[in-house]
């Protein structure tokens, strides 16, 4: 195992000036170097207080490549950096490459630290020596200058200029650093937006600032302006062998020759922008271990040792893992954490281990350890990384509608055998899959959803239940454990919730359109209320309700034409024409997540059948039944069904199979007929479990719900009890 960093830092050493360059030191192996780093484009300086970038590199190989060391700001360098005497280099990296195209800011130093610079060099460490290194970062921005200037120098014999800058407008300047073979302006914007090109626009003189693509050295200007006599003038150009750090002056001036030809001259200079810029480091303490990668992932092997060191050219004061000071006041403060044991090599060094009692209490997968660091010039902080055997949690997705999820993991060792199991909370049995590994230790499972066998409905027809013990499925906790060859490693838990809720359940809002005599422009709850029979439903309060108030349905005798009109309420339209009405059943409804069931409040007084007015589905003075149904659908168009004799005429029942309706399929349904008197005071609770025809699909046509109620089954063809009563409540999912 590689030990990334072995300096000794020696107390009493001065600061070497930058022109010396070996002096000699203590004893050892080792030798100090310092940096002098100039950000410039040349040699122009500028005063360091104009200029800081807003991200700074600093990176220090071995002669391998290896990385030892990396800095975020130059504050962080130390004034004397001690290593083993051998072959280095340092590469230095300022600005930010997200800037590839910016204008000119108004503010100088904000336009220094949008530049870039960068800047490599070997360096060698004697031992016994301190050495100065310099080390330039030239700018590898490419600096493109727009000058614009209408006046014509031409002027005729009574000496006034030909032409005014008012005779042109609607100035477009555009400069991109492309390669292309344009030589009309629709033709270079055509290549622009091709490739994505770096561009500047200007509406005149202006300054901006590229980093040019790989493998592109060319900029490309167009021009384009509205004469007042001349007319449209367009014209595109190009600057060959652009090269990083410098500049280049594009001239435009508008001309007329003798003979009458007019046109844009172009004059293009090249020019340097010289920005450098100087910064003294100064030092911070940093934490290492052998094996232990300062950037990027460490794996971490169950039930090891992993040892640190905390060194610094000054005095350590304060170390922390995770907020918890485990060495204070330059004391190691023993127990402060479980599974780490420090020790104090002297007042600059600090080494300790941390072994599985602490790592067992972290999670699965990729941990952050947060270490911070106090000695007496300030207070820094460093990440580690670390990955271990367990769950990623944070990487759990279900679906909602299908009911599976998808599970994740990472497993440090080499396994035979890796399973992902789950149970719903308050439930015994475990869900095991196999999960599958990506060749980088990182394994998947995707659990499926669990149906029963098939079952046949009281018509014939086909239907499944879905296993909600065995599915994943919306508003529930489940536990789920890793097993690596039969022994389990971690254990998680994760929760499912939709906020899929039905509108106005609770019918606490008096202005809802089924409480109305006209549901012709329902949006969601209608009733076949009209101004003959205006009880149909309405908004009351019963013993039981969820809130202060339920819907009443109340069966009707208008005392016409022995006619009976059952009480009503449900998902759709209700149109009246003439002594015939007509219901169109069904709502656009978003589907986050399959029920298993709805759940609500009802109260229910079925009497004899009074009224057999069309059809025989019933007999007069046999037990009349009412009606409480869930159905989820996959319909283009409504299905509507005419009271009485009139057409669309007939007794609509989801129960006829997944074909009931010519409107489309019908995915699921839930259906109770209640058929007795009352025999509570109250609203009592009813789950309707949802039975599929469909396993699959998820609707998404323009109808996908009907809830309806109704106080006779065969009201629509008249026959029932004109009595009967139902008071309804809370409408509610199950998952």
């Amino acid at each position: 195992m590689k030990k990334l960093f072995s300096y000794i830092f020696l107390a009493g050493v001065a600061f070497m000036a930058a022109s010396c360059d070996k002096e000699p030191l203590s004893e050892g192996i080792e030798g100090a170097v310092s940096f002098d780093i100039t950000m410039s484009a040349e040699s122009r300086a500028v005063n360091q207080s104009d200029f800081t970038p807003a991200a700074v590199k600093v990176r220090i190989y071995r002669q391998d490549g290896e990385l030892i060391r990396r800095y975020t700001s130059f504050e962080e360098i130390p004034d004397l950096l001690y290593l083993v005497a051998g072959n280095y280099s340092v590469k230095v990296e300022g600005g930010d490459p997200a800037n590839v195209a910016f204008k000119e800011p108004s503010d100088a130093t904000t336009r220094k630290e949008m530049l870039c610079y960068l800047g490599e060099k070997p360096f060698s460490v004697a031992a016994h020596t301190q050495s100065s290194i310099a080390v330039t970062c030239p700018t590898i921005n490419v600096k493109s200058q727009v000058i614009f200037d209408t006046q014509d120098t031409e002027v005729d014999e009574s000496g006034r200029q030909k032409y005014e800058n008012h005779l042109l407008s609607n100035v477009k300047i555009s400069m991109s650093a492309l390669t292309t073979t344009a030589t009309s302006v629709a033709e270079l914007k055509s290549a622009i937006n091709e490739t994505k090109a770096p561009t500047l626009n200007f509406d005149g003189t202006g300054t901006g600032y590229f980093l040019m693509p790989e493998g592109v050295t060319t900029l490309v200007w167009s021009f384009e302006a509205e004469h007042a006599t001349d007319g449209a003038v367009a014209q595109v150009g190009t600057i060959a062998n652009v090269e990083p750090g410098k500049g280049y002056s594009v001239n435009f001036h508008y001309s007329r020759t003798p003979d009458g030809y007019a046109g844009i001259t172009v004059m293009i200079d090249d020019t340097v922008d010289p920005i450098e810029d100087d910064f003294n480091f100064k030092p911070q303490p940093e934490i290492s271990g052998a094996g232990i990668l300062a950037e990027g992932e460490n794996i971490y092997q169950a039930g090891s040792t992993l040892s640190f060191a905390c060194e610094s050219i000054n005095n350590l004061v304060a170390l922390s893992l995770g907020g918890v000071n485990f060495f204070e006041n330059g004391v190691v403060v023993e127990g402060a954490i479980a599974g780490l044991t420090a020790t104090k090599v002297s007042d600059t060094k600090v080494t300790f281990t941390i072994n599985a009692n602490y790592f067992d209490t972290l999670k699965g997968s990729t941990q952050k350890l947060l270490f911070g660091m106090t000695d007496s010039e300030g207070v820094y902080d460093q990440t580690l990384l670390f990955k271990k055997t367990g769950l990623i949690m944070e990487a759990f997705k279900a679906d909602l509608w299908a009911n599976t999820g998808s599970f994740k993991a990472f497993v440090a060792e080499d396994a035979a055998q890796v399973e992902i199991r789950f149970r719903k909370v308050g439930t015994t049995e475990w869900n095991t899959m196999t999960a599958t590994s990506d060749g980088q230790k990182n394994y998947t499972a995707t659990s499926e959803a669990a149906w029963s066998a098939a079952q046949t409905n009281v018509k014939g027809h086909t239907y499944y239940t879905p296993i909600t013990a065995k599915s994943i499925f919306a508003n529930n906790s489940y536990e789920c454990e890793l097993v690596v060859d039969g022994v389990t490693k971690d254990s998680g838990s994760m929760s499912t919730s939709t906020s899929q809720m039905i509108p106005d359940a609770g019918f606490e809002n008096s202005g809802l359109t089924c409480f109305s005599t006209s549901s012709a422009g329902a949006t969601f709850w209608g009733s076949g209320n009209n101004s003959i029979t205006k009880t149909l439903c309405t908004q009351a309060s019963y013993a039981g309700n969820a809130g202060s108030y339920c819907a009443k349905l109340q069966a009707n005798d208008p005392g016409v034409l022995n006619m009976m009109a059952a009480g009503n309420l449900f998902t759709g339209q209700f149109n009246m024409s003439g002594m015939s009405g007509t219901v169109s059943f069904g709502v656009r409804y978003n589907w986050q997540a399959r029920p298993s069931a709805i759940r609500l409040k009802y109260w229910a007084n079925i009497g004899n059948a009074t009224h057999t007015t069309y059809g025989s589905n019933i007999a007069k003075g046999a037990q009349d039944e009412a009606s409480i149904q869930v159905v989820i659908i996959d319909w283009d168009t409504q299905h509507k069904v005419t009271s009485g004799s009139g057409a669309p005429s007939g007794v609509w029942s989801p129960e006829n199979g997944a074909d009931a309706s010519s409107s489309g399929k019908v995915i699921g349904y839930g259906v109770i007929y209640p058929n007795s008197p009352a025999t509570t005071s109250s609203l009592s609770e009813v789950e309707i479990p949802i039975y599929f025809y469909d396993k699959v699909t998820k609707p998404s046509k323009n109808y996908t719900l009907i809830i309806s109620a109704a106080t006779s089954r065969y009201g629509d063809d008249m026959n029932g009890c004109a009595s009967n009563t139902m008071y309804l409540d809370d409408f509610r999912w199950v998952y």
